[in-house]
């Protein structure tokens, strides 16, 4: 059975699309990302913000790179990263998006992968899978909370 491990990113949503958590590739092993939670910080409005999860090429700049947990205290450590807080955004791929959709900002919502329906993260250096928002004057925060396997 595989391994379980988690990573929250948050990240102040200032300018029209910030990348708030990656979840970075590891050479050695495919991650499928099974569950994901999106909320809104600081005072949001009756507005909604469009959420985004994209395949990348290249990682960007990450202002922190968090640490992943393993959900069992016995596993080892992930070989996948992550990175929030994005200074330089990752290289999306074109026509790569996972999820897009429209999300209430006072709202918490969560995504669960039917089973063998997660999102695989490819064994390549550098690729992964980034959580950003599109919006037009939203200057909160965002959170980002992914879960995967490896």
């Amino acid at each position: 059975m595989a391994d379980r491990y988690g990573s929250t990113g948050a990240s102040a949503t200032s300018s029209t699309q910030t990348t708030i958590l990656t979840v970075i590739a590891a050479t050695t092993t495919r991650g499928r990302l099974y569950d994901f939670i999106l909320s809104m910080g600081g005072t949001p409005a009756d507005n909604t913000l469009e959420w985004l999860l994209r395949r990348f090429t290249a990682a960007g700049t990450a202002g922190a790179s968090p640490v992943p947990i393993a959900l069992d205290p016995a596993a080892p450590a992930a070989l996948l990263t992550s990175g929030e807080n994005h200074s330089v955004e990752p290289t999306y791929t074109a026509a790569s998006e996972l999820f897009d959709n429209f999300v209430y900002q006072r709202a918490t919502y969560e995504w669960k992968a039917p089973p063998g329906g997660e999102f695989v993260v490819p064994a390549t250096a550098a690729n992964g899978l980034g959580f950003s928002t599109a919006h037009a004057s939203y200057t909160g925060n965002g959170e980002v909370t992914a879960h995967w396997f490896e």
